[in-house]
């Protein structure tokens, strides 16, 4: 704790960067490592030690210390300098290619979560959560805390319907919409209400982000894109794909965005797309 204190400036307010409902995050320095430190976010749990331990994976915020004593429990995490995806996008030029990349990074995020042993649902996944690093590389955060927060029998609304892991599928969906739209499309709660959000902004060329740059993508790729994107946000809830088979999809794109020789300029002609 002491060591944390010194990283914080003794938790100091400036050094404050958000709070959320099971308390409050600063960054710091430890060793000259920049970290975000993410204190008293729930009561004290036995199980504590057993769960940081084990949540770990390339595409989620990498854990590197914990501390844990009889008063406070707080998680250290690395500093991802490029923030979150949904801040990352209002100032950006990213490319279509690097979108997919981003998408891919945090469906294995969550699908990693998904094939844990019990499988962990992250329940409050968003476009803020998708963190990035000094690379662009995309990472999951909150994945390490998680196991925790449900083992202390947390429950959530569920607006989206379903089991819990299609809760994920659904919020990767609408992840989906804004990375390529830059818009929050809010809660669509039914098939009919995400074809009234998608639908007049194709036809109205209004649809794709305008930061995309001109050197833009194939009619094929956008079309697989969008098509994976419905079938996330689909209903009934059952009929939605799991993690592992959005990962395969998206992966698909990726190479394929890849392999692709010609470009289509953005305009009507490219999103003359039947939506079943």
């Amino acid at each position: 704790m002491e060591e944390l204190r010194q990283a914080t400036n003794n938790f100091d307010m400036d050094n404050t960067i958000g709070h959320g409902s099971h308390g409050t995050v600063y960054t710091g320095l430890i060793k000259d490592m920049p970290v975000v430190i993410k204190r008293e976010w729930c009561s004290p749990q036995p199980r504590f030690l057993d769960e940081v331990s084990y949540i770990q994976h390339k595409n989620l915020v990498n854990l590197l210390g914990y501390c844990c004593d009889d008063e406070n429990q707080s998680l250290v995490f690395e500093y991802m300098v490029n923030g979150s995806v949904r801040d990352y996008l209002e100032s950006s030029d990213l490319t279509f290619k690097k979108r997919i990349s981003i998408a891919l990074d945090a469906a294995k995020g969550l699908l990693h979560l998904h094939n844990l042993d019990p499988p962990v649902q992250h329940k409050r996944f968003t476009a803020s959560k998708v963190l990035l690093d000094a690379n662009l590389n995309a990472k999951v955060s909150d994945g390490a805390m998680l196991g925790l927060l449900q083992a202390s029998d947390i429950h959530l609304a569920n607006p989206r319907g379903g089991s819990e892991e299609t809760i994920d599928v659904y919020s990767f969906g609408l992840f989906l919409l804004e990375l390529i739209t830059c818009q929050n499309p809010g809660l669509l709660q039914s098939d009919y209400e995400v074809l009234q959000w998608i639908s007049p902004r194709l036809f109205t060329n209004t649809f794709w982000d305008k930061n995309i740059p001109a050197e833009t993508f194939t009619r094929p790729s956008f079309q697989a894109y969008l098509i994976i994107t419905s079938e996330c946000l689909e209903y009934p809830p059952i009929n939605r794909p799991k993690m592992d088979v959005v990962v395969t999809e998206l992966e698909t794109i990726y190479l394929n965005v890849i392999s692709e020789n010609h470009e289509v300029s953005l305009g009507s002609e490219l999103f003359n797309i039947t939506i079943e």
